[in-house]
């Protein structure tokens, strides 16, 4: 079996369907994971950062912005209804705040002779550049082989010169259709991409059920419907 390597981002306090991800791209062969950021944020829940303290050092992380905002304090009045890190720093404890100070903004990672890039925003940007499925990829420099992303939560898979630009997409929280999280798997002896589309009905509901704050506006993006879905539908 090749070496595969799975990829899950931005699972936004939604812990059901970050397990449900984990275990998808393991039944799939994965044998190394990397979460590219955004565990926390608009579900005020640790659920998700519980499980990345379970599976240790099965995981590689890397900070996304709400993972900094969370720890740098910052607090948008205008917009803390949404975010809800009070409700969340209330609860986190000295373990949680230990694991994501050890994540790096960024990782580059070398294997079969291929660079990748690995960051929660953009080549320019790594925390907070926002990179979508018709963003013009010219503007980047990078010496990179793949580029892995998220942040925007919409997968895709583009390409320019050398460079293959990956955006995972959202397991927890996906804005292009709200039922279908999505995770990615990449087999480096082939150079092979492949994203996948699992239903997150059932655990957007149970999330629902047990954190009754969430913002109207962060519901409502479950609620999106798209003409398309982009990725492999299991």
């Amino acid at each position: 079996m090749h070496n595969l390597i799975g990829f899950v981002s931005d699972a936004h306090g939604n812990g059901p369907a970050f397990d449900k991800a984990v275990k998808i791209l393991i039944a799939e062969g994965a044998r190394s994971l990397y979460f590219l950021g955004d565990a926390v944020g608009y579900v005020p829940s640790v659920a998700v950062l519980d499980s990345l303290m379970r599976l240790g050092k099965r995981i590689n992380c890397i900070r996304g912005n709400h993972e900094v905002m969370l720890t740098n304090l910052q607090i948008d009045l205008e917009r803390e209804s949404i975010y809800q890190f009070n409700s969340l720093r209330n609860i986190l404890t000295c373990e949680h705040l230990k694991m994501i100070s050890t994540w790096p903004i960024c990782r580059r990672v070398e294997i079969n002779g291929l660079k990748l890039l690995l960051v929660h925003g953009s080549p320019r940007d790594p925390t907070y550049g926002y990179v979508h499925p018709d963003t013009d990829l010219s503007s980047f420099v990078t010496d990179a082989d793949l580029v892995f992303m998220g942040n925007t939560h919409r997968p895709f898979i583009r390409r320019l010169g050398k460079t293959c630009y990956v955006n995972v997409g959202s397991c927890g929280l996906p804005r292009d259709d709200g039922r279908f999280g999505a995770v990615v798997l990449f087999d480096p002896t082939r150079n092979h991409v492949r994203i996948l589309r699992f239903d997150i009905k059932a655990e957007f509901e149970q999330v629902l059920e047990e954190f009754p704050t969430v913002h109207p506006e962060v519901r409502k993006v479950y609620e999106r419907r798209g003409l398309s879905v982009y990725g492999d539908i299991l």
